[in-house]
């Protein structure tokens, strides 16, 4: 059985015609019709890369075909629209000031934060630094995420820290080695 002929039958299984009462002719199809019938009603999937190597597929830069449209709908028209949105927004329109705002000042991710931690130069400073941010959280002079910021920050710090004395230390014991194996002959 062909595309067409599948086509058409169920053509006449949709069609207003067939609404009531009139019997509905369905030809039963054998498990090999079947699978002759789905093999060429869907394409075969390739599997892998669906393009050459070094290609992969839509050049950089390119648009969407809605976006140029788009674009080329507002390219000429572009100065007038932002001025009649200004002119809504002066007008009260909310929507318009809230778009133009938005637009001449987007909204800051973060504030300055009206907090001094204590001078950290050693690991326990850190301590004495997390106490400070809990006593500020606690108090409602710090928000949980901008606590968390900090956090995160002492946490490099500290982290540096352990860095620095590791170093440090072994540096100290290579030279106590080197100094050992001078003496001894």
């Amino acid at each position: 059985m062909d595309s067409r002929t599948l086509n058409s039958r169920l053509a006449f299984l949709k069609s207003p015609k067939n609404v009531k009462g009139e019997a509905k002719m369905v030809e039963k199809v054998s498990d090999e019709g079947a699978a002759t019938l789905h093999a060429e009603a869907a394409p075969k999937k390739i599997r892998g890369r669906p393009f050459q190597r070094g290609n992969s597929g839509r050049p950089r830069g390119s648009k969407n075909r809605t976006t140029r449209l788009l674009e080329e709908l507002v390219a000429g028209d572009g100065e007038k629209l932002a001025q009649k949105a200004v002119e809504l927004a002066l007008a009260g329109n909310v929507k318009c000031l809230q778009f133009c705002l938005d637009r001449l000042m987007p909204r800051r991710v973060g504030r300055p934060l009206d907090f001094t931690l204590p001078a950290v130069s050693d690991a326990r400073d850190v301590v004495a630094a997390m106490a400070a941010i809990t006593t500020a959280v606690n108090d409602g002079s710090l928000t949980a995420e901008e606590a968390g910021q900090l956090v995160h920050i002492l946490n490099g710090y500290g982290t540096a820290l352990k860095t620095y004395d590791h170093a440090t230390r072994l540096a100290a014991l290579e030279s106590a080695l080197e100094s050992q194996k001078k003496t001894r002959p």
